[in-house]
């Protein structure tokens, strides 16, 4: 490779149309690409990638907005009375809501249950009956509140402007991930290339064709919507700040950059923590990282490639009747990275 590399190879041949072949070169050489004479080229190229990628970041959430995407609130979990589980039987039983249990417990024949039960069945009843009242008072103040944290999220009609969707890198940031590669904590150029051109991405939401909540009505497919923070980065690196004090070699750890396909379905129905997921192993000095999820790893790089095939959407991919219209309307013209 040393010998045939030109100076500016990497980034010409990317902008010529070659570029999974550069990307493959450049990761093959390990850390040795941060070295002369391939760094300040495999740099340039890393940053010429996610400066498209953010530029179809941007498309794909402007053509969300026009499609009425529903995107999370950040607000986790849902906000009315939740689903109630019984033992019954011996067997345990789970009810949407405590009222569909109430309800299903007030049908009972107690003229069928043997002398000396009957008597802890109606006392049941009575209890439950007693429940119903306060359970709806409390509901529909619920329904209430959702209905205006749903109107609320909608009257965002310009989620380029929302930081819970898109968060462009403030220098501070920026100078953040810098000063740790100097401490020997290195990311991927691939990923300090989309930190320090995009920021934080989070598409997570709802649509009727697009993307579901894994709630009632599920409609069965766990879309995927593209995500990748550094949260739980910083949370981490927090946490080890005494072993960069003392100036020692970091150690080791799996950076998750955002939540599994059904976590990501499930945060508006309940509480999620950003410990689990999409995760790539640093310190890393190589041109690009593994990204993991469940045991498969992809490069981060052609992870992203997948993610905007689908529109942000990669979820999609091999399941039965996508939304093609929809689908197309959001990767039309997206540029290749």
């Amino acid at each position: 490779m040393g010998d045939a590399y030109e100076s500016g190879a990497f980034l010409r041949r990317y902008q010529a149309g070659e570029r999974e072949q550069v990307w493959r070169e450049m990761t093959a050489l390990g850390a040795a690409v941060r070295a002369p004479p391939y760094l300040d080229d495999a740099w340039a190229t890393a940053r010429e990638t996610m400066r498209r990628a953010r530029r179809n970041v941007r498309t794909i959430i402007e053509r969300l907005d026009k499609l009425g995407y529903a995107f999370w609130d950040g607000e986790h979990g849902t906000l009315g009375p939740q689903g109630l589980k019984m033992s019954i039987g011996g067997r345990v039983v789970t009810y949407d809501s405590p009222l569909a249990a109430a309800r299903q417990a007030l049908n009972i024949d107690t003229s069928r249950i043997p002398a000396g039960m009957g008597r802890g069945a109606r006392q049941a009843q009575q209890m439950l009956a007693s429940l119903i009242g306060p359970y709806q008072a409390m509901k529909a103040k619920a329904d209430a509140a959702q209905q205006e944290r749903i109107q609320r999220q909608a009257a965002i009609t310009d989620h380029l402007k929302d930081p819970l969707v898109f968060g462009p890198p403030t220098a501070d940031e920026i100078n953040f991930i810098r000063g740790l590669e100097k401490k020997g904590m290195f990311l991927p150029l691939s990923l300090r290339a989309w930190v320090e051109e995009v920021g934080d991405v989070n598409l997570a939401g709802s649509h009727p064709t697009l993307c579901f909540w894994d709630g009632p009505g599920f409609a069965g497919v766990y879309a995927d919507p593209l995500m990748v923070t550094l949260d739980h980065f910083e949370f981490e690196i927090e946490s080890r700040q005494e072993e960069f004090d003392e100036g020692g070699q970091p150690e080791g750890f799996d950076l998750v950059v955002g939540w599994d396909p059904t976590a990501k379905a499930r945060l508006a129905i309940e509480h999620q923590l950003l410990d689990n997921g999409y995760e790539l192993e640093v310190p890393n000095a190589a041109a690009d990282g593994g990204l993991r999820l469940r045991g498969v790893e992809t490069p981060f790089v052609d992870y992203l490639r997948n993610a905007f095939r689908w529109g942000g959407f990669p979820g999609w991919a091999g399941q039965p009747n996508p939304p093609e219209a929809d689908l197309k309307q959001l990767t039309e013209g997206l540029l290749p990275i």
